[in-house]
């Protein structure tokens, strides 16, 4: 990584649990930034920790809940919600001086989101689901996975509109995948645009093949085929908030609203790895009209693993900040965009460390 940017990192939040993953007597495991970190819930709450019993160094995510408690498969000793030794079963009285190392928690969009340093933001938002408080909004998460590459590749490739023509055909049928000219929106750490997707096109990939794949329109799917109706348009609104959440959110006609939500965090140091969760979420009046949501994770599974061989083909395997390196066209805007905030925000960052005293916060 560059210069101060695993510091930098360090100090934001990601996610690194699923709620539903906590419903069992069992501790989850993860990583995030070369630390392992184990999650759990308590009689006090949702509880995040390096990943290691002050005792013998065991891995806790391999004990169990015990009575409120998190019990270490090694030797049994237990930690309760402040970190503080509950049991120590070879003796009668408790280790005082024995603490887990216990990391900041956020419960948002159904994820256990923390940070291994004192926090210099808050947690990512998503506007569209957080004001409409009347819709009825709700949140199915999809199975998370790892990825050979960096934060930043998978991040772009999230909200890379012109590689659906040729990665996803299967899911989104003829997409033309010529792109005008759109304007990225910077605000703080978000960034917004719009870019409208035309499906049904007869542009093809693959000529002669146009009857094969269905067409799949964010969230609307027909199984009519390509090329038995008009072209349709579909107006996408991509988000992103720095470091790391990324959404696609489509309106839809009689006031259906639907997004589906990328948030990934680096597990490794060396830019190589990272852990991605996903969901999709919808309001009252599109799963009246479409359904319930597990269909539509279903799929967003199949087209992010269709993604997966790619980005991990990249060399280098995290996008560069410097652009001069690769080649850029218009379809490109919203990844020198981002490129451009993450090298602001680390330059912030980096400003911030040499010119205040330790422990000064970071705007």
């Amino acid at each position: 990584m560059l210069a101060h940017e695993a510091e930098m990192l360090q100090r934001l939040w990601f996610p690194v649990a699923r709620l539903q993953d906590l419903e069992s007597d069992r501790p989850v495991g993860g990583a995030l930034l070369g630390k392992r970190v184990v999650v759990y819930r308590s009689s006090a709450g949702v509880i995040v920790a390096l990943d290691r019993c002050p005792h013998r160094g065991a891995r806790l995510s391999l004990g169990r809940m015990s009575e409120g408690t998190l019990e270490c498969a090694y030797h049994g000793w237990r930690w309760g919600h402040d970190g503080a030794c509950a049991l120590v079963p070879s003796q009668p009285e408790v280790h005082s001086n024995a603490t887990l190392e216990l990391l900041p928690v956020q419960e948002r969009f159904g994820l256990v989101w923390t940070s291994l340093e004192a926090t210099l933001t808050t947690p990512p938002s998503i506007p569209e689901m957080e004001h409409d408080t009347g819709g009825g909004w709700e949140v199915e998460l999809g199975e998370w996975f790892d990825v050979g590459c960096g934060l930043r590749s998978i991040t772009e490739n999230f909200r890379d509109s012109s590689h659906f023509a040729f990665v996803h055909r299967a899911a989104f049928g003829d997409v033309n995948p010529a792109m005008g000219a759109y304007t990225v929106h910077a605000e703080g750490r978000r960034l917004s645009w719009e870019i409208a997707l035309t499906f049904g096109s007869p542009w093809s990939v693959r000529d002669g093949d146009d009857g094969q794949a269905p067409k799949y329109r964010f969230g609307e799917s027909s199984d009519n085929g390509p090329g038995t109706d008009a072209p349709a348009e579909m107006l996408l609104k991509y988000r992103f908030e720095m470091p790391a959440l990324s959404y696609v959110y489509t309106e839809h006609e009689g006031g259906g609203r639907r997004l589906v939500c990328q948030a990934a965090a680096p597990t490794g140091l060396d830019g190589r790895s990272c852990r991605v969760f996903f969901f999709v979420a919808a309001n009252s009046e599109f799963r009246r009209q479409n359904g319930p949501l597990s269909a539509q994770v279903e799929l967003e599974a199949r087209i992010f693993a269709e993604d997966v061989p790619i980005v991990e083909s990249l060399d280098p395997p995290d996008a560069p900040l410097e652009l001069q390196g690769q080649a850029h066209v218009r379809a490109d805007r919203y990844s020198i965009a981002y490129r451009k905030l993450y090298e602001e925000m680390l330059n912030e960052f980096r400003s911030s460390r040499q010119h205040q005293p330790a422990g000064a916060d970071w705007k």
